[in-house]
C-alpha cells in the first residue's frame, strides 16, 4: 500500500478515535452542565489531621447559631404541588446537617418530569440520587446535592476549602422498621473539590464517602464545588421525621 493511503488510514482512524472521546465527553458533560471547565482545584487535609475511625470527632453538628437565627427566614417562593412528591421508604436520607454553617435542610427522592427525566432541583430542600450509593455509609457514595443560595447549600460556598476540613455532616435516615427512630450517619470532611464540571472529575471518589454539591455560580450550568466526607459512625438520631415542603426556585 503506498505510503499516502497508509498514513490516511492513520489520521481517518484517528479522528473516528476523538470524535468518539469528544461525544464521551460530552455526554457526561450533560449529566451535570455543558460547560467549559476551569480546572478542578482539590483541596485536602493532612494525613496527621484526621482522627482515628471510631473516635469523637470534633466539632458536633451544630448548624443552627442563634447569631444567624435573623437571617434564616427565607422569601416566600411558589409551592411544589405536593403530588409531584417522590415518597421516601425505609433506608432513604430525609435530613442533612453540615457543622460549621447553616444547613439543615430536609433531602427528598429527584423529583421527575412525566417523561421520567430529572426536573430541575427544587428550593427549601436537598435532593439525593439513589443510583449513586446507599445511605448506608459503605455503598458507593451518597450524592446530595441542592442549590447554591444561603438557604440550600449555600453555605458551603461561604467557608473556604480550609475551613470546611473537619467539619461533620450529618444524614437523618428513615429506619427499616416501621415505628422505629431514624439513624444517623456521620461522616468527617476530607477533602473539597472546586471548578467540577464532569462525572469524571469525581469517579476516583471511593465507597464510605457522601459527597454535597453545589452551583458555584449563580447559573444553573456553571460549574459545581464538592464537599466530601469520610464515614464515621451510624448512631441513633434524636430528631424527629423532617417535613420537606419544596419551592419552585425562581
Amino acid at each position: 500500500m503506498p505510503f499516502r493511503h497508509v498514513a490516511s488510514t492513520i489520521l481517518l482512524a484517528t479522528s473516528f478515535i476523538l470524535a468518539a472521546g469528544a461525544l464521551v465527553t460530552w455526554g457526561m458533560d450533560q449529566q451535570i452542565g455543558p460547560w467549559a471547565p476551569d480546572g478542578v482545584v482539590v483541596v485536602t487535609e493532612e494525613p496527621s489531621s484526621s482522627p482515628s475511625d471510631g473516635g469523637s470527632p470534633s466539632p458536633a453538628a451544630e448548624p443552627s447559631d442563634p447569631a444567624e437565627r435573623s437571617r434564616t427566614t427565607p422569601p416566600p417562593l411558589p409551592p411544589v404541588d405536593p403530588s409531584l412528591l417522590v415518597p421516601s421508604v425505609a433506608g432513604d436520607p430525609v435530613r442533612v446537617l453540615v457543622s460549621g454553617v447553616w444547613i439543615n435542610l430536609p433531602v427528598v427522592r429527584p423529583p421527575l418530569e412525566g417523561d421520567g427525566t430529572p426536573r430541575f432541583p427544587w428550593c427549601r430542600v436537598a435532593e439525593w440520587m439513589p443510583t449513586k450509593g446507599k445511605a448506608d455509609g459503605k455503598t458507593g457514595i451518597l450524592f446530595i446535592y441542592a442549590h447554591g443560595r444561603y438557604w440550600e447549600f449555600g453555605g458551603l460556598l461561604d467557608k473556604t476549602p480550609k475551613q470546611m476540613l473537619g467539619q461533620i455532616i450529618e444524614v437523618d435516615v428513615l429506619p427499616k422498621v416501621t415505628g422505629t427512630t431514624l439513624f444517623r450517619l456521620r461522616y468527617r470532611v476530607t477533602e473539597v473539590r472546586q471548578h467540577i464540571s464532569t462525572w469524571a472529575d469525581i469517579a476516583d471518589v471511593p465507597n464510605g464517602r457522601v459527597v454535597l454539591q453545589t452551583s458555584e455560580t449563580d447559573r444553573h450550568d456553571g460549574t459545581k464545588l464538592v464537599v466530601i466526607g469520610k464515614y464515621i459512625d451510624t448512631t441513633t438520631s434524636t430528631r424527629p421525621v423532617p417535613v420537606a415542603k419544596p419551592q419552585i426556585c425562581e
